[in-house]
């Protein structure tokens, strides 16, 4: 059948009227000019047989649509149908993967997207800080560097950069941390069907900061009769001061002292109750009081002002939970910070530098030396047992526990030579 029977003039020349026309221009090429009530448009449609049925595949509307942009549509459907394929089907299977497309497009999440469902989803509820300290990580360390890349398309190289970015400020363990935050994250994107690929896979904390040795710092009894002589000089603040002992004393973590409340204490009966909302485990603690303890309770009952053994800048509210190790931080380092206390090394011990949790496995080690059993220990630090052991053992060794609080209180009564508080009027920068 012979082709290219139609011409541009002849298509220009075209004038509708009340009835549609059509035209062939060969090799299964047609126009269609519709009437003038419908527009007078003119229409290309490539006309074709498959699967015993006649189809219409339409190529364009003139002169939009050029005739040479026709022929070349209707030579691409014609191949299609010689090759077995209906150009409809192609045309809708091409609609379906370019809607797919756009939908996936603007479903895919960046990096930074990706941590906001995780914080949403797993942090804020499975977090005891509601995610503060990871969100803090984060945006200091990984949202800077790769936060605004498609989550999807991260790779190994990226996770590197992240990592040497910490190792340039020599900081080896947060290196590790960050590596161990991330890891979870894109885990969390796994199942959430945001990524496809864990790109943390290839590196290991040995390729990160290196391969962590658990920390076992403990003061000996001669660094705690030191520290009994240092800190009256240190210019840290009267509460802070009793509250070392106090950690000393009951081997309580950090944040469960600085979030405990004055109705969690019965100085009556000697006796501290850490809430299941503040203890790490989420179980309740019940902390026997020594004389030793007492004393640094009755101390910082003497600057009561608030609901809180330390209040914050507002009383119904807790000090940040990093102050008190920051004030034994600062007066360790070797050289002073702006605008931070001038008492620099003041609480530097031979033996080392030392944190406020060193205090609490001090107190484990120390009553181990006074003969305490190690599963007495293990309930006066609140920890629990592990294991089979963990599911059928469960003693809390009230008696034993108050026996072994007597015991270490009278020890550092001893070793620090007190019986009366600390002096009043020790106050100083934090």
């Amino acid at each position: 059948m012979a082709e290219s029977k139609l011409t541009d003039k002849a298509l220009r020349a075209l004038k509708p009227s009340d009835k549609e026309q059509v035209m062939g221009d060969g090799g299964g090429l047609w126009i269609r000019l519709l009437p003038v009530s419908k527009g007078g448009a003119i229409n290309f449609y490539y006309r074709f047989q498959h699967q015993g049925k006649e189809h219409r595949f339409n190529c364009g509307t003139y002169p939009e649509t050029t005739l040479a942009e026709a022929r070349k549509k209707r030579n691409a459907a014609r191949d299609e149908v010689k090759s077995g394929i209906s150009p409809l089907d192609k045309q809708a299977n091409d609609r379906s993967s370019a809607a797919a497309a756009v939908a996936l497009s603007k479903s895919e999440k960046t990096v930074n997207e990706l941590f906001n469902d995780w914080e949403r989803v797993y942090l804020i509820t499975h977090q005891k800080d509601k995610g503060a300290f990871t969100k803090a990580a984060y945006e200091l360390d990984v949202g800077p560097v790769i936060g605004a890349l498609r989550a999807r398309d991260v790779r190994l190289a990226h996770i590197i950069q992240v990592i040497d970015r910490i190792l340039d400020r020599q900081a080896r363990r947060k290196a590790n941390l960050v590596l161990s935050l991330m890891r979870q994250m894109f885990r969390h994107g796994l199942g959430r069907g945001m990524v496809d690929t864990d790109p943390t896979l290839g590196i290991s904390k040995k390729q990160a900061g290196g391969k962590e040795t658990p920390v076992d710092r403990n003061l000996s009894e001669t660094e705690i009769q030191q520290l009994h002589r240092l800190l009256p000089t240190s210019g840290m603040p009267l509460r802070f001061q009793a509250g070392l002992w106090l950690i000393l004393a009951t081997g309580a973590r950090v944040g469960e002292l600085l979030h405990a409340q004055w109705q969690h204490v019965d100085e009556d009966a000697g006796l501290w109750v850490i809430p299941a909302e503040n203890s790490k485990n989420d179980r309740e603690h019940i902390i026997h009081l020594s004389t030793f303890a007492m004393q640094q309770i009755k101390l910082i009952g003497l600057l009561k002002s608030g609901t809180y053994l330390f209040p914050g800048q507002k009383p119904d509210q807790p000090v940040s939970d990093k102050a008190l190790s920051k004030a034994v931080r600062d007066r360790i380092r070797a050289t002073p910070l702006k605008k931070r206390t001038p008492n620099a090394g003041a609480l530097l011990l031979p033996r080392g530098e030392w944190t406020p949790h060193d205090l609490r496995r001090t107190m484990a080690t120390r009553m181990g030396d006074l003969g305490v059993q190690p599963h007495v220990i293990e309930r006066c630090l609140n920890h629990i047992q592990q294991g089979i052991v963990g599911v059928y053992q469960r003693q809390e060794y009230l008696s034993e526990r108050r026996s072994a609080f007597d015991l270490w209180g009278a020890r550092l009564t001893a070793l620090t030579g007190d019986t009366e508080p600390l002096g009043e009027g020790q106050h100083g920068i934090v």
